[in-house]
Formats: structure tokens, sequence, C-alpha cells
């Protein structure tokens, strides 16, 4: 018991010295950057496809189902005979979720070198086991005690220092790869936050400096089992002025919602009075399959064009987005039973009903969006064309294979073979999709 006193007295006497520190810093007063949607130093597409692919949430069996899906990509060549390229390099975008994040930012700060050892400083590893232990140092369970530590913060650091090599967006953007999107979502709107320049310009605070790690652990905070990610919101203390076209959105409430809605979201982070500070938690929450930062950011500039011209990306004749969805079925165990399910059960259920119910909305929704960006953009001369690809366990046909995969557990510790079996599903599942190949077809 005495123990036990003397480490709760250290811990206030700890937490009286160090006091909130943020995560982000503030832009110098002097700067305003422009809000945009995409890096500065990102150039245009390249050939003749718009490629983004959008990497679901799912811990470790999402991550390694990407990864195969990048593999394929890779191994995937077009063009005219006597001028092979890889599909890979086409991709101009990569929008992650949780686990899905982990993928994205890896291949945006390392490239090829993804293929060399992501597997083995991530996903062969047992993460989950590694951040227990680090928690349970006795050092790190003081410092837990203080407001000022938290599971995410330890998280963070151990991807930092195992994972990113201390990296920030900064050298993220300087790679000069694909665009990349991490996701949180904000707790108290229950809005998609996407780490990118424009949503810290909102709140005058420097992107480039923000470590690729913090943004993976909030991207990945499951509530409850690890802490928010908290921001402080500077807005109000640099020269950002926003832009004409959130100014026009705002008054859309009657005619365009969902417009409105969108820049209602962005323009929020502009009162810093009203929220000083900008809790992040598990990105699935807002949108776990990673497509409505694409969306919402089309529907906020009032269309594709629009968006296009403020990204500054003169968009090809074919727009393709790959969808990897690691989404699993629901414990099937509940309704075997009549006693009251557990709360760990509940809670899992409660979440991945939601989750389900959502990503299905999400891809009707980006099924119909593609459809009106290929109207919106094509002439008499010129006709665009779009392909969604949607790759799931669901496009299994054999029932016990399928099972297998959609009951995988969601989690940052998987055995070789699990890994191994999600890699190949992966690459074969994206090479057997009869939209892939008809890309493929117009690509060739």
């Amino acid at each position: 018991m005495r123990v036990v006193l003397a480490l709760a007295l250290m811990a206030l006497l700890a937490s009286g010295c160090m006091g909130f520190r943020p995560a982000n810093v503030a832009l110098e007063p002097e700067t305003g950057r422009p809000y945009t949607f995409q890096p500065a130093s990102r150039p245009g597409p390249v050939g003749d496809v718009y490629l983004y692919l959008a990497f679901s949430g799912g811990g470790t069996r999402a991550a390694a189902f990407a990864y195969g899906v990048l593999e394929e990509l890779r191994d995937t060549q077009i063009g005219a005979s006597g001028e092979p390229r890889r599909l890979l390099d086409e991709v101009d975008a990569i929008s992650g979720v949780s686990g899905g994040s982990f993928t994205a930012a890896y291949y945006g700060l390392f490239g090829e070198r993804t293929f060399e050892d992501f597997e083995a400083r991530f996903l062969r590893k047992n993460v989950q086991g590694a951040l227990l232990l680090q928690a349970l140092r006795p050092k790190n369970l003081l410092r837990l005690l203080t407001p000022y530590l938290n599971r995410s913060e330890l998280a963070a650091q151990y991807y930092d220092r195992t994972l990113f090599d201390g990296a920030t967006f900064g050298d993220l953007h300087a790679a000069a790869g694909p665009t990349i999107y991490i996701n949180a979502t904000d707790l108290s709107r229950g809005f998609r936050f996407t780490f990118v320049p424009g949503q810290f310009n909102l709140i005058c605070s420097d992107l480039e400096a923000f470590p690729v790690s913090r943004a993976v652990a909030a991207s990945s905070a499951v509530p409850v089992l690890l802490s928010p990610v908290t921001l402080q919101n500077f807005a109000g203390r640099c020269a950002f002025q926003a832009p004409e076209w959130m100014a026009q959105a705002l008054k859309s409430r009657t005619s365009d919602p969902r417009r409105y809605q969108a820049a209602q979201a962005l323009a929020s982070y502009m009162n810093a009075k009203e929220r000083p500070y900008i809790h992040l938690v598990d990105g699935g929450i807002s949108d776990n399959l990673g497509m409505r930062a694409l969306l919402e950011s089309v529907s906020a500039a009032g269309g594709v064009e629009s968006a296009s011209a403020y990204s500054r990306i003169a968009l090809p004749d074919r727009i393709a987005v790959i969808i990897v969805d690691a989404e699993t079925d629901p414990d099937p165990g509940i309704d075997l039973s009549a006693a009251a399910p557990s709360f760990a059960a509940l809670m899992n259920s409660v979440s991945g009903s939601q989750i389900r119910r959502y990503n299905f909305e999400t891809l009707v929704l980006t099924d119909s969006a593609l459809r009106a960006w290929a109207r919106e953009l094509s002439t008499a001369e010129r006709r665009v064309k779009t392909h969604l690809i949607d790759v799931s366990f669901d496009d299994f046909d054999d029932a016990g294979e399928r099972s297998y995969f959609k009951r995988l557990p969601t989690s940052f510790s998987l055995s070789d073979q699990q890994v191994e079996r999600l890699r190949e599903a992966g690459r074969r599942l994206v090479r057997e999709s009869e939209e892939f190949q008809a890309l493929l077809r117009e690509l060739q």
C-alpha cells in the first residue's frame, strides 16, 4: 500500500512539472498558405490514368492485405510493347485508415524499400505485445498515471523508433511519391480528420514538422484500448485566410447539403476559441474505407473539375479507384446462446455493425460519384472513363476460404502463416477482379 501511495505521489508531482505539450507546433505568424488538397510539391498524375488506392482499417489484417495489392501492382506491366511500365508507378494517391495507414505511410516514405523490409519491421512482428510490454515498464507505468503521457503517445514513440525512423510529413512530401492521406476521426464532432496541409492550415499548424508516427497512431487509436491524440488549435495566429470556395460552400446548405456539410466541418477548425483542442481517434469511426477524404474534398470544392483546378491536377481520360477492404463478419457466437453477450462482445458487435453498414453506403456513394465525375468531365471530343475496383474477402468463391479471412482477428499480432495468406489474397483478388482486368485492357 505504501508503494502504491508513493507512486501516486510521484505521479502527481511529475504531472505538476510536465504540463500539456501538444503533438503539433504552430505556424509562424506571417505564414498564410492557401488551402490545398495536396502537398505543393506533388507533381501531377503520371501516364494514362489517375489511380487512387484506399486501404481500409483492420489492424495487421488490413495492413497485410493492402501490402499484397501493392505487390501485385508492382508486378503488373502496362503500356505498349517495347515501353512497358509498372502499374504501381501510375499510383497518384493512397488513403489509409487505421491498419491500412501503416502500409500507406510506409510506402509513401520509403517506396521500393517497402518490399524489402516492411514485412519484417511490421507485418510479422507482435506489435501488440511490444506495445503492452512498453506500457508495463516501471518508468512508463509511473508516467501513465499523469494526464500528459497516454497509451497512444507510447504507441507513437514505438512506431517512430521501430518503423518510421523519426520521419515527419516534411520527409513524406520530399519523397515525391504518391500523395498520402492518413485519416483519423475528430472525437467531439465525428468528422474525418485527414493529415494534409489544408487541414493543418486551418488550425495554423505546421504539418511539415509533424511526425508520421503520431498521425498513424491517431488513425489507429481504437477508443478505450488507446487514448486520443490531442492537437492544439492555433487558428487565428497566422495569416491564413479561408479560400473563396469555402465561403461559397457555406452558402449551399439547401442547394447542396453534402457540400455544405463538408465545408462546415472544415470551417469549424478556424475557431480556436470554441475549439482550442482537437482530440483524434481511430479513423474507422468516420470512414473505415478511406474514401471520404476524396469524396468530401471534391464535394467541398464544388465538383471534380473545381477540385482538379484547386489541386493543380490535369485529370487524364481515366480515373480508377481501388478500394482494399479488409472487413470481417460479425461474431456468429452471439446468435448461438440465449445469454446476454459479454461487454467486449457487445462493443465489438456494435462498432462492427456500424462500420459494415457505413462501408456499404460509402461503396454505393463512391460508385455514384465516379459516374457523375465521368459525366462532368466528358465532352463530345473526349470521353472520360472511370473504374471502381473493390477488393474484399467477399470476392472468394469458396465459402471456406471466405470464412477463414473474414474471421481473422482485428489485432496487431498475426502468425506468419496468416500474414502470408493475406498477402496472397490481396494479390489474387485484385488480379482476378473483372474491373481491374478491364482497366488493364484499356491501358495496353
